[in-house]
């Protein structure tokens, strides 16, 4: 089978871009509006050229040939080595990072664009580079001067990466039962330990990695409140300024379903004297410094998910066009393009892309604000509304990539189902993304119990307030074809409300704040069992809810555009009646509450 390579949708990205700065106000930023028109289109143009020249042509080669480890160390995908040599010397590392360390100083929402071109690329090589903006912040924030100075502008520069090393053997998602510890050694510490699914942990791509790993020092309470955060790089600098290694290494790397390119390690600390590192942030705070390259990584994956649909969709139109199957009323082959079906699997696939590429540019234009406006409100607005967002960009965006690439593989047919089809790459490596970085669950989790329950629907309520004030501009003649988005969309936001204030009332009725006490969602007390049932029952379908309906707001938003493409309009129409009736079950189970869930009896599963 004939493969080609990724191309960048440049028009429908900077159509995208131009909706995300002006629906979200972040075009009326300071210079903003300059950036985006004269610099945003030839680094974009630049980008496409590199995601599709240097990156796609290794895609299947990382899939064929995965990185492997050895004696002295991981090494990579042939050819990952020289490609990511280029990666950081053009540029493309340091695209958005702070220029006082070296960066570019470029929006998020430029940087998001090129994060969406490197995941539709080359998802296994994309997630390297992905951690440096994430760790760049934590340094920053809670770095000491010195560490600031020695590794602030190498991981800028992208010329060493980074890992996170979070989860052990034991562990999985609860970090409260971590045991790696770390020991004082004077300015320094000695930690022991070993971490697991460490991607990129180790690899010949860098001269040094600066890993972040979560540990206990010997007086750290128990739980999630003992844990602290080190900066443990591979190698150390010596008195005469050489490097040398440090006592972390990999003893092994994963054997995936995808994403086989990227070295999914095992990470050993402290097998002779400790590995040394240096405390970042306060003793015992290291769980909130982690998550702040946590939340930067979630809206990555978002990105990552994105990048992989639009490559499907790429796929599946590709193949649909060439394919012959069945024959016209003349007896002439038809390609499958003109099935009736097949054109109602692109058109699916295309709309969840445009939506998830909307939403996800969105919240990075939103994250501007947050770090560049000088007006506190609309700062306070802004940070609010990331918060909210970034669960479902992670997690419903990553449902869109699973969900577009199967269909791609659906398109293709028994050609799709055959190693040597890059789509079925693609579906596999697209499944990541619901697990990694906090699993789907998990945001769920997240955006019902503290996002929404804990401040009592505040920040959802400024949102649903701003889908309704958008879907009231659409047309409201029933004959028109985008009656249907306006009033899923007015009546998908007056179901939601209803269901937050009963949610609200069945977990603290008139409690007030009582909910934001615990510090971690829904309250503690007699009532935490049942909470939790609640909660955990309905996340799923509370995010997915609000996942459909985000979608249908920014394509809402793509059709009150001057002059909107027609793909966009043929996306909208389409995703009003075959995308946005999916609120009513998900509202429904909402609706039911816990007990289909709890009435069940383990035994019995």
């Amino acid at each position: 089978m004939a493969q080609t390579a990724y191309e960048a949708p440049l028009e429908l990205m900077n159509f995208a871009l131009r909706q995300a700065a002006e629906s979200t106000g972040a075009i009326e930023i300071d210079g903003y509006a300059e950036v985006l028109a004269d610099i945003a289109p030839p680094v974009l143009e630049s980008a496409a050229r590199f995601a599709g020249e240097v990156l796609s042509p290794l895609n299947s080669v990382g899939d064929r040939s995965p990185s492997r480890c050895e004696a002295h160390g991981v090494v990579a995908t042939p050819g990952f080595a020289a490609a990511y040599n280029r990666f950081w010397r053009d540029g493309w590392v340091s695209l958005g990072l702070p220029e006082e360390l070296g960066g570019q100083g470029l929006p998020a929402l430029i940087a998001a664009a090129a994060t969406e071109m490197w995941g539709g690329a080359n998802l296994a090589f994309a997630m390297c580079p992905e951690l440096a903006a994430g760790v760049v912040a934590v340094l920053r924030g809670v770095g000491s001067a010195q560490l600031i100075n020695e590794y602030g502008p190498l991981l800028t520069s992208g010329e060493w990466t980074a890992s996170m090393c979070l989860t052990e053997p034991q562990a999985g998602s609860d970090l409260s039962t971590l045991r790696t510890r770390a020991e004082p050694e004077g300015d320094a510490w000695r930690l022991f330990g070993r971490k697991i699914y460490i991607s990129w942990g180790d690899h010949d791509l860098s001269e040094n990695i600066v890993h972040f790993v979560l540990a206990r020092t010997p007086d750290a309470p128990p739980g999630l409140k003992g844990i602290s955060l080190f900066l443990v790089p591979k190698k150390v600098r010596s008195t005469d300024g050489t490097l040398q290694n440090n006592d972390i290494q990999a003893v092994s790397v994963e054997h995936k379903m995808g994403i086989k390119a990227s070295p999914t390690c095992v990470m050993a600390l402290g097998e002779h004297d400790g590995a040394r590192g240096w405390l970042l942030g306060r003793l015992h705070e290291g769980l909130g410094c982690m998550f702040m390259i946590m939340n930067h990584m979630r809206l990555g994956v978002g990105l990552h998910s994105l990048g992989l649909a639009e490559r499907a969709l790429q796929l599946a139109r590709s193949h649909a066009r060439e394919r012959l199957q069945g024959r016209d009323a003349m007896g002439a082959q038809r390609t499958i393009i003109e099935h009736a079906d097949v054109r109602r699997m692109l058109l699916m696939m295309k709309s969840l892309t445009h939506a998830a590429r909307c939403l996800t540019y969105t919240t990075a234009a939103t994250l501007d604000l947050v770090e560049r406006t000088p007006d506190g409100e609309a700062r306070a607005a802004a940070s609010r509304r990331v918060d909210l967002l970034t669960p479902v960009v992670k997690a419903w965006c990553s449902d869109v990539g699973m969900e577009v690439a199967s269909l791609g593989v659906q398109v293709h047919g028994g050609m799709g189902y055959v190693d040597d089809a890059e789509i079925s790459q693609v579906f596999r490596d697209a499944r990541i993304g619901a697990i990694f970085e906090g699993t789907n669950y998990i945001q769920a989790q997240d955006l019902l119990g503290r996002k929404v329950l804990r401040d009592r629907g505040q920040a959802l309520g400024e949102l649903l307030t701003e889908m309704e004030q958008v879907a009231g501009l659409l047309p409201g003649d029933s004959a028109d074809a985008l009656a249907a988005l306006r009033s899923g969309l007015l009546g998908g936001c007056a179901g939601m409300r209803a269901a937050v204030e009963r949610l609200i009332d069945a977990i603290a009725p008139g409690a007030g704040t009582r909910a934001t006490a615990a510090g971690t969602g829904v309250a503690a007390s007699t009532q935490a069992a049942a909470d939790a049932d609640l909660v955990g029952a309905t996340a799923h379908h509370f995010l997915q809810w609000l996942g459909v309906l985000a979608g249908a707001w920014q394509l809402a938003l793509s059709t009150l555009r001057p002059n909107p493409p027609r793909t966009v309009i043929d996306c909208s129409v389409f995703y009003s009646t075959h995308v946005l009736p999916r609120i009513h079950t998900h509202e429904a189970a909402v609706a039911a509450g816990a007990k289909p869930v709890t009435a069940a009896r383990i035994d019995d599963l």
